[in-house]
């Protein structure tokens, strides 16, 4: 092939490179340094001295003295954007970054690395993701393809069907960096090829799509860093029958960070449904709701932050209608945005210290009476069991004048709390209408999509739980692709020295859940939360006396520093502030107002404080755990 008067060969991956840029790279000998701006920048060898290196700068012709050490060797142009990089002459950190880098700017967002698929966000819609793509991938095999997640889609799929083995794909990742979006490119995928033509299977298939729409618009949110990021960790669980048909899909909650429905960080939103609902609900609608505009709610800290390129309006209307879909009666829809309404109405109660007293008092009572009124219950009672609710002592029950600072806090847990409960309410009714009893599955293709990895500049109890689930996710990811892996080759008798690749999270993962001697940070703070006069403060003092050598804890020496502690996590060093983690951690309700709620004259109110419900479908965290049956695909 010539190309620009120049002889070049294929590469690889089948794209094209010129001989003379072989041979300049030959006679140059090329290499990667370090560079502040760009990571790692190109540069040829000069002269080499024992442990030291004299490099020039291909950009810049400035020369350089570097220890052989910070010199990594650069693979030869043939192996421009290789589509795996387990291909690659020199397996580098700089090589690595390189090729990805390579390929993004060529609009190739997806590289193999091995066994894996590195995505790379392109922040905008991309042309690959149409019906005649799906049709591309389907019963191709990974390497007769360009990297793609239908590939990864593929692979699950057949694997599934030839093996009789379950399936589970695990997206992991920081915040933002596109798990979300490619779990729904599986869904649609397997929904396409696994598709029977049958009406039930057909509406089955149409169902699954469709319940995306509802658990974003009520469980993702505008953030820092991304701005539809998941606020909630779900497993999807797509049932095949044994021709490999689906035949029931349901998902299971792994996590919900419920108090971003009262508290926003500064240019964050909440969950999108109360910004839709906000923009999107007739004047009808919103008269039945008492709703009034974003800047009238304290728990919208913002008020109306809009989201770029994205209509509020729109994504009410394509909420409501994907609700439709899968079956949700209007009634039922009226209700939860009922409760959206009243979540808010929450955050308006605001209370007065009386005078000479500690108890508290509410001297106006207009946002309580709209709260009553959508959460059908006496505005008289519910008064009365925040103001002054009766408590068991010994045998006895007694009423007990609360303090403002009480009376906040109870508004509040009791705020989330609700919300919480609807966010399972909509997991349960999701299920209900994806369950297809009668058509048992034979195997299943899991999707595991939780919250990103995350460090802001200070990050508090909700970054710790994300991370320490991400910590644990990781800590799978190397076992399962260094560890037993290696154990697999030996077993096979191949000759195998075995690596240890330094890649073992447990240290880290032992600081935040050990039980006991020393207790990590997790057992120190339900601890402190059962004594009386505990506070943010003494947790941390506590945390630093029995952690404080830990190799993975990190505590500032000037008292003046904003951070409380550092963890250094495997994504790297995440300083913590410790304020309200006492209260996060123990979030109690007001039984009196929870008994008031459950004997609600509104169904659907009482419904959603019944405990039966919030029981179901809920994996926490703590208890996470990926069956070793699994055969696991990684992105």
């Amino acid at each position: 092939i010539i190309i620009n008067g120049s002889p070049s060969t294929s590469t690889p991956s089948g794209h094209v490179f010129s001989a003379s840029s072989q041979a300049d790279w030959a006679a140059k000998r090329l290499v990667w340094v370090p560079s502040e701006k760009q990571g790692f920048e190109s540069a040829s060898i000069r002269e080499e001295h024992g442990d030291e290196v004299e490099v020039e700068l291909t950009d810049s012709q400035r020369k350089l003295t570097l220890s052989r050490e910070e010199v990594q060797r650069m693979n030869p142009p043939r192996f421009s954007k290789v589509e795996d990089m387990a291909d690659l002459t020199c397996l580098n950190e700089a090589s690595v970054l390189h090729n990805l880098r390579e390929r993004y700017y060529s609009g190739l967002i997806y590289t193999y690395s091995g066994l894996f698929c590195v995505v790379i966000n392109p922040y905008k819609n991309l042309p690959i993701y149409t019906e005649s793509i799906v049709e591309m991938y389907r019963g191709k095999k990974r390497h007769e393809m360009p990297p793609h997640i239908y590939a990864i889609s593929e692979a699950a799929y057949r694997s599934m069907l030839q093996d009789r083995e379950d399936q589970s794909i695990l997206c992991t990742g920081e915040s933002g960096a596109g798990k979300t979006e490619n779990t729904k490119k599986v869904i649609q995928y397997l929904a396409h090829v696994a598709s029977s033509h049958k009406t039930g299977t057909l509406e089955l298939e149409r169902q699954l799509l469709q319940a995306n729409p509802i658990l974003e618009a009520f469980g993702n949110a505008k953030t820092v860093k991304n701005d539809n990021s998941s606020r909630f960790g779900k497993f999807i669980r797509i049932n095949f029958d044994v021709a490999g048909y689906i035949v029931v899909g349901d998902l299971i909650e792994v996590e919900d960070a419920k108090s971003r429905a009262i508290r926003q960080a500064k240019d964050e939103r909440t969950f999108h449904i109360f910004y839709q609902l906000m923009c999107g609900a007739s004047e009808a609608t919103r008269a039945d709701l008492l709703l009034g505009s974003a800047d009238q709610y304290r728990f919208l800290s913002g008020g109306a932050i809009p989201v770029p390129g994205q209509s509020d309006a729109d994504n009410f209307t394509q909420t409501m209608d994907s609700m439709a879909i899968m079956g949700f009666t209007p009634e039922e829809s009226l209700s939860m945005l009922k409760v959206i309404s009243a979540v808010l109405q929450f955050g308006n109660i605001s209370f007065t210290k009386e005078k000479n007293q500690d108890q508290c008092s509410m001297p106006d009572d207009t946002a309580a009476q709209k709260l009553c009124h959508l959460l059908g219950i006496s505005v008289l009672e519910f008064s009365r069991a925040i103001l002054t609710p009766r408590i068991k002592v010994g045998r006895e029950y007694v009423q007990k004048a609360q303090t403002k600072e009480q009376a906040d806090f109870a508004v509040e847990a009791l705020a989330k709390a609700t919300y919480e409960r609807l966010f399972r309410w909509l997991v349960h009714r999701i299920n209900r209408a994806l369950d297809r009893r009668q058509r048992q599955g034979a195997s299943f293709i899991g999707i595991l999509d939780i919250a990103g990895f995350e460090i802001f500049q200070l990050n508090s109890f909700e970054q710790l739980c994300i991370n320490y689930t991400n910590e644990k996710l990781q800590q799978l990811f190397n076992h399962t692709m260094f560890i037993l892996e290696q154990e697999e080759y030996q077993r096979e008798g191949i000759e195998w020295s075995f690596i240890d690749f330094g890649l073992d999270l447990q240290p880290c993962i032992d600081l935040i859940e050990r039980p006991a001697h020393p207790p990590g940070v997790l057992a120190l703070l339900d601890e402190e939360c059962w004594f009386p006069r505990a506070t943010d403060r003494s947790f941390v003092d506590k945390l630093s006396a029995e952690q404080g050598t830990h190799p993975k804890f990190f505590k500032p020496r000037q008292i003046r520093q904003e951070a409380d502690f550092a963890i250094i996590h495997y994504a790297g060093k995440v300083d913590y502030k410790a304020d309200d983690w006492l209260v996060k951690n123990m979030d109690p309700l007001n039984d009196n107002v929870a008994s008031l709620l459950h004997q609600s004259s509104d169904h659907f109110i009482s419904e959603l404080w019944r405990e039966e419900i919030i029981q179901q479908n809920k994996l926490t965290p703590l208890s996470l755990s990926l069956s070793p049956s699994l055969s696991y695909s990684f992105i």
